[in-house]
């Protein structure tokens, strides 16, 4: 893999999951300790990146100031429009935490009449200028680098609730056709929001398949559809669709 290439892939995990381990990204990229580190200080040269022990965190800052923008903010933001079309007029909406879905909750008009529990404050903050829209927040420990609530508290409450659709992230999709998550407190949260829905439907643009992150949170023959862009393979398409994949494809 090229180097300029996999700088880009950590930055987008850094900005999905709020922090990433030099062990897990040697692991992943198949490439030495040392040349991980040298690329986390590469990234660590900007403003959004610091360098932590093991690893490096995200800093959080808005999206419009960061390094890598491009085709996949692009593809980011037609998959959140091609989710928009799937939400009903007066639908009970769960919105996960992710650039992707957090672009999806900015996409929600202002005339929406929607009812839309989330456990992410970012969702939070993008609808509530939104006059006719209920917002349910669910609470657990606050996860500060994504602004995420997690735990046995927020798996509880999500429990309690029945949404008509909901819509999650994902860090990478396995071979396997597992989706995976950096973090596995949150896998715990999209497991119970997987069960709390009558459809789900995973937001991933292209460049996160055909790849692994630290935890597994479901099959993708589980939920009713994923989302992607028009970027990804032929041969990605065709194997999925084989293991039950509903894909959905957003055209760039």
């Amino acid at each position: 893999m090229l180097r300029e290439k996999r700088r880009r892939q950590i930055y987008e995990m850094l900005m999905e999951d709020g922090e990433v381990q030099t062990s897990q990204l040697c692991r992943k990229f198949q490439v030495s300790d040392m040349t991980i580190r040298r690329d986390l200080e590469y990234l660590a040269g900007g403003k959004n990146v610091s360098r932590t022990h093991g690893g490096a965190v995200f800093l959080g800052q808005a999206k419009e100031d960061m390094e890598f923008k491009g085709a996949t903010e692009q593809a980011k933001e037609m998959i959140a429009r091609k989710a928009f079309e799937l939400i009903g007029a007066t639908q009970r909406i769960f919105i996960d935490s992710g650039t992707t879905t957090t672009l999806l909750a900015k996409n929600l008009p202002m005339g929406s009449r929607n009812i839309v529990v989330t456990n992410n404050l970012k969702i939070v903050d993008q609808v509530s200028d939104r006059p006719y829209i209920s917002v349910l927040i669910i609470g657990g420990s606050l996860r500060i680098q994504t602004l995420s609530c997690y735990g046995a508290q927020t798996e509880e409450q999500i429990g309690r609730y029945r949404v008509d659709i909901a819509f999650l992230g994902a860090t990478t999709v396995g071979e396997d056709g597992y989706f995976y998550d950096g973090y596995p407190p949150e896998a715990g949260v999209k497991q119970s929001i997987i069960k709390s829905a009558m459809e789900t439907y995973v937001l991933v643009d292209s460049s996160k398949f055909n790849q692994y992150s630290l935890i597994s949170y479901s099959h993708i023959k589980d939920v009713t559809g994923v989302i992607t862009d028009s970027n990804i393979s032929p041969e990605t398409k065709e194997r999925l669709q084989k293991m039950g994949a509903n894909l959905i494809v957003a055209d760039l």
